[in-house]
């Protein structure tokens, strides 16, 4: 895989991010620290090439932070992009559930208590998920 697309791929959960939290720069700090707390809980539990990709975002988080800032893209665009690199036959495996679950981490703890997806984040996480081409049941089939 070219370095242009793995970075593409590093940069999908930060916009998923940035598709929550409605910016591209300077997130607060409690969703970021949400956020990097459900990337390493994903990439406990996600398959092993998804896993492998996770673990390169923890290595330098600074970087991977001003590489967005300096990106072009939109959220729309940088996701869309995702797809086109991971392809149909998923590249990476496990790696748009990954995604998807990790907005959903970040959701939940800006909802109510902390623990339920308030109804703008889940509207938000749901488009997210159709960016992607993801469906719970594409995935669970495959």
């Amino acid at each position: 895989m070219r370095s242009e697309d793995v970075r593409t791929l590093q940069l999908a959960p930060l916009w998923v991010l940035s598709a929550l939290v409605g910016t591209h720069t300077r997130f607060a700090e409690p969703d970021l620290a949400t956020f990097w707390d459900a990337v390493v809980s994903e990439g406990l539990r996600a398959p092993a090439a998804a896993r492998d990709l996770l673990a390169t975002l923890t290595l330098d988080r600074t970087g991977l932070l001003l590489d967005l800032e300096l990106d072009g893209r939109s959220v729309v665009s940088g996701l869309r992009d995702v797809v086109t690199v991971l392809g149909p036959a998923d590249r990476v495996a496990g790696y748009r559930r990954a995604l998807v679950r990790i907005g959903g981490a970040v959701a939940r703890a800006r909802g109510p208590y902390g623990c339920q997806i308030s109804s703008e984040d889940l509207n938000r996480l749901l488009l997210v998920a159709q960016l992607l081409d993801y469906s719970p049941s594409r995935a669970d089939a495959a």
